[in-house]
This record gives C-alpha cells, sequence and structure tokens, in this order.
C-alpha cells in the first residue's frame, strides 16, 4: 500500500474512532440510567414492625401510613389532633443530573389517587435540592457534587479537543494535533474519574446510618422525591418521621446501561488519544489531507 493510502487512511480512522468516543461520552454523560432503584420487599417487611406498608402497582411501590399529631389553633376544643400522612417508596433511576421515577403516566395517575404528587424527575443542580433539609447524608451530597464536577470537565474538554484537533488537521498544526491527544487522554481521565465517584457514592450510601428517612419542607411547600421516598404531605416534620435506618438498607441499586456507555467511551477515548499522538508523528514528514485531496 502506498505511504499516501495508508496515511489517508490512518487519519480516516483516527477521525471515525474519535467521532465515537465522543458520542459514547456524551451520550453517558447526559443520559440518566447510571443506576436503578428498587425496594426489597422481605427486607422492609422485617424492618417495619411498627408501621404497616401496602404494596401498590404490583409490588413496585410501597406506601406506609403513619400517624402525626399536630397542634391545633388556640381556642379549639381539643389542643392537638391526630392526622395520617403517607410516604411512598417507590422505583427510579438516575444519572449525574438528575433523579427519575421509573414509573409510566398512567401509573402515576393511579398513585396520584392515594395521594401521590411528586415531580416526575429532579434535578440535583435545582435550588430546591440544594435545601440543607434535604433528606441524603452529606457524603452523597458531596459525591453528587464532585461527579457533577467531573463530568461537566469532562464535556468541556471534549468539545475544546475537537476544535483543536480540527484546526490541526486543517492547517497542518503539529502542536495542535499533539495537545488534541494529550486532551482526549484528560477527557478520558475524567470520564474516568466520575463513574468511579458514582460508584463509590452508593457504596458509602449504602452503610451510612441515615436517621431520617424523609422530611417535609414546610406546610406550603412541596417535598422532594429523594432517592426513592416522597411524602404525601408536606407538613412531616423530621422530629415525627423517624423511621429505622434499615428502611433505607431495603433498598436494591443496579447499575444501569448508561454505565456501560461510559467505560466504552473512556476506552475508545483512551485509544483515540493514542491515534492522534501517533497521527503528530506522522505529520512531521507528509500531511494527511495531501492523500485525501486529488492530485
Amino acid at each position: 500500500m502506498p505511504t499516501g493510502s495508508a496515511t489517508a487512511w490512518f487519519l480516516l480512522a483516527t477521525l471515525a474512532l474519535t467521532a465515537a468516543a465522543t458520542a459514547l461520552l456524551c451520550a453517558a454523560m447526559m443520559t440518566d440510567r447510571w443506576e436503578q432503584l428498587s425496594w426489597s420487599r422481605a427486607r422492609l417487611n422485617q424492618s417495619l414492625a411498627p408501621v404497616a406498608a401496602e404494596w401498590l402497582l404490583g409490588g413496585r411501590v410501597a406506601r406506609l401510613v403513619l400517624g402525626v399529631t399536630r397542634r391545633l389553633a388556640p381556642g379549639s376544643a381539643s389542643a392537638f389532633s391526630r392526622q395520617e400522612d403517607a410516604v411512598f417508596l417507590v422505583p427510579t433511576h438516575g444519572g449525574i443530573w438528575t433523579l427519575c421515577t421509573s414509573l409510566t403516566e398512567e401509573q402515576q395517575q393511579l398513585l396520584s389517587e392515594v395521594g401521590f404528587t411528586r415531580p416526575d424527575c429532579v434535578h440535583y443542580l435545582s435550588p430546591e435540592a440544594a435545601r440543607p433539609e434535604e433528606s441524603r447524608p452529606d457524603w452523597q451530597h458531596r459525591m453528587q457534587n464532585l461527579s457533577i464536577s467531573c463530568a461537566l470537565v469532562c464535556l468541556i474538554v471534549l468539545g475544546s479537543a475537537a476544535l483543536v484537533g480540527a484546526f490541526g488537521v486543517l492547517r497542518h498544526q503539529i502542536s495542535a494535533v499533539l495537545i488534541t491527544g494529550v486532551m482526549y487522554l484528560l477527557a478520558a481521565t475524567f470520564a474516568m474519574f466520575t463513574l468511579t465517584i458514582m460508584h463509590f457514592k452508593r457504596a458509602q450510601g449504602r452503610a451510612a446510618r441515615v436517621d431520617s428517612l424523609c422530611v417535609g419542607q414546610g406546610a406550603d411547600e412541596a417535598s422532594l422525591l429523594t432517592d426513592g421516598v416522597s411524602p404525601s404531605g408536606a407538613a412531616l416534620e423530621r422530629r415525627q418521621l423517624r423511621l429505622d435506618a434499615a428502611v433505607l438498607r431495603a433498598r436494591l441499586f443496579a447499575p444501569g446501561w448508561s454505565v456501560d456507555l461510559g467505560w466504552g467511551g473512556v476506552a475508545l477515548c483512551a485509544v483515540a488519544a493514542v491515534l492522534w499522538l501517533l497521527l503528530s508523528k506522522i505529520m512531521r514528514y507528509r500531511s494527511p489531507l495531501a492523500s485525501l485531496l486529488p492530485a
């Protein structure tokens, strides 16, 4: 095979592999199928001795009925009233940016008839999700924020590398092509950090003790859906809802297909980085575009 043809094929292979690596990493970062959360019926029934669990939708959703004592206004016949609120344990799927319920619109409509009125998805960067009253422990807050930061850096590096690489190939700038290879190695590194952090966020969360299963946000504000737990009413207070931490240990986590996309993108990104570094060596002797242009 002539040297020019080999150089042209090497350039095309580098561009194709780079495009595939970029597409996989971007798809992994932007999708919300990193983890699937469900509830173990056996574990939950063992840990809920004082609270009755009602299973709905064929055992996919648990509804816990809790008695709440509220103080009445002065002048009432009784100083307190006993009311019932419910907590729903729903299956969810989440990613780096969002947490969503794994329920269809029809299933959510059925649950709304028994008091379930939570939003379909919660964005981790929204002001409401960053409130200190949220039920997730501080460790998961820090790990979630760190994974978001690493994902943002990865996406920025990928976009910058694409621009620098195009400039280097079109203008025959060897230094720009060399920098492109280094940037793709950097993108693979930050993507690997994101994948590792997302894994250890859940591994640590299983062992951590959580005192409060879920909390309300006040009488006039909607309570957020957090890790599959959602109160039906907004007047539940932290001291009124103290369930055993074994309830949270009844959660079952499974990795989603976004994780596979992420690891595949990391591998392709590392290979693409090596190809860009080799391309910079080839360009010292010959322009790869010259082999693609007609004589």
